[in-house]
């Protein structure tokens, strides 16, 4: 007899018979949300992105600056910011021409605000750390267009254009298809994978499921991200923790993502789009099913349908005071075919962790010994034509304590020193993880 399947996670659409729409809003919220989108990103932002590119990249005074800023031809409004280790660094007269793995990075700001400048720091933590440690990578911060101008999908396939620009030349064989038109670029085209914070984790999931990409790209890093359209704001602000005893920016009792997520929505999703999408909610590209056999002989077996969308290798970092951790929490964990979480299922513990590292604590600040912290699972199956094996690689990590942005060096605009500091440090925690998991067998 046939076998019964179940679906585990039943939150969100489950069927083509029900479907969430993006509605249209009342005229008035739509002249509130347009007069706040214009005001931030032409009034506020392009002042702001243009004096800041001058400082960064032309009068050279930041010590976080690409090593080269380079125009692509798909997208030359959308240059590249590239960065590179000392050994590859063009001012070095003894420079490596070595290929290296290859982490793309993708900015956040709610698909409206944000530039790839902003992860300057970062990404140029990220290759000094990778440096140090003798695995050497070269980190390249990619740009999309803006919404409510250029509202879904465009971003996604900006980034898709810009990527085959950087890993694929059509003037050559298709069968071999490499970087010569990008020869100083030391990538390791075999050895890519990408990284996203909030809206930009949303982009690195969407855009890894296309199919120029997704074979592409080996695996995928979203931090914090966004991955759920459906379920309301209000909803996914009682999946997180608040904390009142860690005082300041920390011990809000409302998550600051809530002034500005009504306008983030509407500028970047249009009315009648179906938000469920596996491109705008990547978390409904995936679905944990159990199946019994009709005569109870095989037991309940889990089967995971969809994760063939997605590179075979995702880390999803997450903050636990944040409203987006939640969905980033059942993402993994339909990724990995463990059980799904309720939507308002509440995330990490109701304490504050200890705040300072413990001598011969695994971890240091993080909570790497605790599964509602973090956890990994190895899994093996058939490929769709079942005629090769694929191995996949799901890594879950909540980091303890800390607010969304914790790792940008913009977060110091909180006026909060001592969330800050704690940030940073598990900044660089977090960055000696991924690194440790992207070179052990993962690229």
């Amino acid at each position: 007899m046939a076998a019964i399947t179940t679906a585990v996670d039943t939150a969100g659409p489950t069927s083509s018979e029900e479907v969430h729409v993006a509605p249209s809003l009342p005229l008035t919220q739509k002249l509130k949300y347009g007069a706040l989108a214009y005001g931030i990103t032409k009034l506020v932002m392009t002042p702001v992105n243009f004096i800041n590119s001058i400082k960064t990249d032309y009068l050279g005074s930041s010590p976080n600056k690409p090593d080269i800023i380079k125009a692509l031809p798909s997208r030359p409004q959308l240059p590249v910011r590239v960065f590179l280790p000392k050994s590859h660094s063009p001012s070095n007269p003894e420079r490596s021409h070595e290929k290296l793995p290859t982490l793309l990075t993708i900015h956040g700001g709610g698909f409206v605000i944000g530039a790839p400048y902003e992860n300057d720091g970062w990404n140029r933590r990220f290759v000094q750390i990778a440096e140090e440690a003798g695995t050497p990578f070269c980190v390249i911060a990619l740009d999309y267009r803006k919404a409510p101008s250029y509202p879904f999908p465009t971003a996604i396939h900006d980034l898709e254009a810009v990527i085959l620009d950087l890993l694929v030349d059509y003037g050559s064989d298709p069968s071999t298809a490499v970087v010569e038109k990008h020869s100083d670029l030391p990538i390791d085209t075999h050895r890519v994978a990408s990284a996203g914070w909030s809206a930009g984790g949303n982009l690195a999931m969407a855009v890894s499921q296309l199919p120029d990409i997704r074979h592409r790209i080996k695996a995928a890093v979203p931090m914090y991200p966004v991955l759920d359209f459906v379920t309301p704001s209000v909803a996914k602000t009682k999946s997180r923790r608040y904390k009142l005893s860690l005082g300041g920016f920390r011990g809000r009792d409302t998550d600051y993502l809530m002034s500005v997520s009504g306008m983030f929505d509407w500028s970047y999703v249009s009315p009648g789009q179906k938000m469920g999408d596996p491109l705008l909610s990547p978390l409904y590209a995936v679905e944990v099913l159990e199946e019994e056999d009709a005569e109870g002989t095989q037991g309940r077996v889990t089967r995971v349908k969809g994760r063939e969308r997605f590179p075979a290798n995702v880390f999803i970092v997450a903050c636990e005071l944040d409203m987006l951790g939640g969905e980033a929490w059942r993402m993994a964990c339909k990724l990995a075919g463990r059980r799904v979480p309720g939507v308002e299922e509440m995330l990490g513990r109701e304490e504050p962790g200890p705040g300072e590292k413990k001598e011969g604590k695994k971890g240091g600040l993080l909570e790497l010994e605790d599964e509602r912290f973090h956890w990994q699972e190895e899994v093996t199956e058939m490929e769709e034509d079942g005629r090769q094996q694929v191995k996949r690689s799901y890594r879950w990590l909540l980091v303890p304590d800390v607010v969304h942005g914790y790792d940008q060096d913009g977060i110091s605009r909180i006026k909060d020193e001592e969330a800050v500091r704690n940030g940073m440090e598990k900044r660089e925690e977090v960055m000696e993880i991924v690194r440790g998991w992207l070179v052990d067998g993962v690229l």
